[in-house]
């Protein structure tokens, strides 16, 4: 009698094998899910700081004071300071002040537009102190004019202890800050 050579798996080995990848997976994808919040979070916290670190040297390159101020619509034709108190997550603009008028309201007119900072992922909020509250303003020798430290929060719905910060002192440079934030929302 002759032995039939057979190709392939047993039933058994089938369920094994798709239980331990089961396994694997149900362990895997919360990880996931993590580092790509964590990831969005770090992003968004990186331009901001970006942003902050261009504006203080725009400041002192052109000599002249340049704001950012949170902004309802940044990239509308021409965009203006708006939005919410405290509130920066529809996005905001940054803009070299032409001495004329003292407000720190963008005047499409005069001043000059050097960047428009885009609104926050999903589920991401931007949150700022008293102090940071409608623009952040340097003056031409990099330091801020905001008589304090201004704070501003990025967090998820994870709440405080994944969130992320940044302060600005009154020298104008930014220091951030991750896990186990005070708030999300900064007083």
């Amino acid at each position: 009698m002759r032995q039939r050579n057979v190709q392939g798996f047993t039933l058994p080995e089938i369920i094994i094998t798709l239980g331990i990848v089961a396994i694997i997976l149900s362990t895997a994808v919360p990880s996931i899910s993590t580092t790509i919040k964590n990831s969005r979070l770090s992003t968004h916290l990186n331009s901001v700081v970006a942003d902050i670190h261009y504006s203080r040297s725009e400041a002192v390159k052109r000599d002249v004071r340049v704001i950012m101020c949170r902004s309802l619509y940044p990239n509308a034709n021409v965009p203006s300071c708006s939005g919410n108190t405290q509130v920066w997550t529809t996005g905001y603009i940054i803009f070299a002040d032409d001495g004329t008028n003292t407000n720190n309201w963008y005047n499409a007119g005069s001043d000059t537009l050097l960047r428009r900072g885009q609104a926050a992922a999903a589920g991401i909020n931007m949150r700022t102190n008293g102090i940071w509250n409608n623009n952040l303003e340097f003056n031409p020798d990099g330091s801020t004019n905001e008589g304090g430290t201004a704070y501003m929060s990025l967090c998820d719905g994870r709440g405080p202890e994944y969130g992320k910060q940044i302060m600005v002192a009154r020298n104008g440079i930014p220091k951030m800050y991750s896990k186990n934030i005070p708030d999300c929302s900064p007083s």
